[in-house]
């Protein structure tokens, strides 16, 4: 895995088309989300960037490129593949196994998206949560 640093509140990494990566990938994004002091984010963008991973080890293509950049108020996040296949949000029975990813990205983000990359072929799917940063870094109650 490459780790290419840009700024502070930014990081981008290359990951093999492997499903062992996921969990060290889990670590990386709640150490990067540790280091920002979004702490309250941290379980929720785990969550959804195993999902939109997953997604793009079984159904996209190599490369695949996970980015996420905190901003004033905002978390992005995005992951990208070389796949031609377009995601879609399925209905998942109770018996079914698989299906659930997309609901569970868009129950967990404020916004999720699709679109094509545009130099070659695949696509980026991303995703913005408000930024809550930790009790931590709020300032005190007036008068405090």
């Amino acid at each position: 895995m490459t780790s290419i640093p840009s700024c502070p509140c930014e990081a981008r990494w290359e990951l093999p088309a492997d499903p062992s990566v996921t969990a060290k990938c889990r670590a990386m994004v709640r150490e990067a989300l540790t280091e920002w002091n979004l702490h309250d984010l941290a379980d929720d963008v785990v969550v959804v960037v195993t999902e939109l991973l997953g997604n793009a080890i079984i159904h996209g293509a190599p490369p695949i490129h996970l980015a996420l950049r905190a901003g004033p108020g905002t978390l992005t996040g995005a992951v990208t593949d070389g796949g031609d296949g377009w995601p879609r949000v399925r209905a998942a029975g109770t018996e079914l196994e698989h299906g659930r990813g997309l609901r569970i990205v868009s129950a967990l983000t404020d916004l999720w998206g699709v679109e094509p990359v545009r130099t070659g072929g695949g696509k980026t799917i991303w995703f913005t949560c408000g930024a809550r940063p930790s009790e931590t870094s709020r300032p005190p109650p007036e008068g405090q």
